[in-house]
């Protein structure tokens, strides 16, 4: 009998450790999903605006309400809607005027100094590389339909981009809530797995990684580098030249790959 159980306990052994030995292997073997499309980000992302909308939305609080708020406070708000914006000392009502009061006066701030804006080329050279590669592409900004018809013009990608989500179609839902990501992957008619946002706020890591995609974050816009690896992006991007071969390994597409001279 004790012979009997011994046998009957070691083979119990041996199956257990076969499975382990199998489900690591599993493990081993995955691979995600191949890349099929890449949500973008714009202020921060694409374009370097940071700078000019500390400067607008500041000089807009302080002219409806009369209080100076300090410069890394209003980074913080940088990727939510401006209408969210505007209201964070509280209800415009309480100042006498109207979200749309306080929102058109932010958007002449910012287009009387826009000739500060600055496009981050390597960021939309890799948007339209990955796009004529076959890489479906769409925007997911805070950006409300005002600001995106005088942006967009000087971005000049609207042509590479399958689809445009901005705050207006979303609404009452914004970043860091995932309806913006997932408005984005209806249109495109792709799966959460097969997708990756890239931004340069908490807020645009936290829509993507509760809607279910990739993230990436970019260290050249509106947060800090702490902050942003605090919410662990499964990427995260230095330099915006890095940008275009990574996504294209993730795709599968052939790479050309850069050699260094000297």
């Amino acid at each position: 009998m004790q012979c009997s159980y011994t046998a009957h306990r070691s083979l119990s052994m041996n199956l257990r450790l076969l499975s382990e030995i199998q489900s690591n292997q599993a493990i081993m073997k995955y691979t995600p999903p191949k890349l099929k499309a890449v949500l973008w980000d714009i202020d921060g992302t694409l374009i370097d605006t940071t700078a000019l909308i500390v400067k607008a939305l500041s000089g807009t609080l302080r002219h409806f309400t009369g209080q100076t708020v300090d410069a890394d406070t209003i980074r913080s708000l940088i990727g939510t809607p401006l209408e969210q914006q505007v209201g964070y000392l509280g209800d415009p009502s309480e100042y006498g005027t109207t979200v749309e009061g306080m929102q058109a006066y932010f958007v002449r701030e910012y287009e009387g100094s826009r000739s500060q804006e600055r496009i981050i080329v390597e960021a939309v050279n890799a948007l339209i590389e990955l796009k004529r590669r076959g890489i479906l592409t769409a925007l997911v900004t805070s950006k409300n339909d005002i600001e995106l018809a005088n942006t967009l013009p000087r971005l000049g990608i609207s042509a590479y981009c399958d689809a445009i989500v901005g705050a207006d179609q979303t609404a009452p839902y914004f970043k860091p809530h995932p309806r913006p990501v997932l408005r984005a992957l209806e249109l495109l008619n792709v799966r959460a797995e097969d997708a990756v946002f890239i931004g340069d706020t908490v807020h645009d890591v936290q829509c993507g990684r509760d809607a279910g995609v990739r993230t990436a974050a970019v260290l050249w816009g509106a947060a800090t580098e702490a902050r942003l690896r605090e919410q662990k992006p499964d990427f995260v991007f230095v330099r915006p030249d890095e940008i275009a071969q990574t996504f294209l390994r993730l795709s599968g597409l052939p790479v050309e790959e850069r050699v260094s001279v000297g």
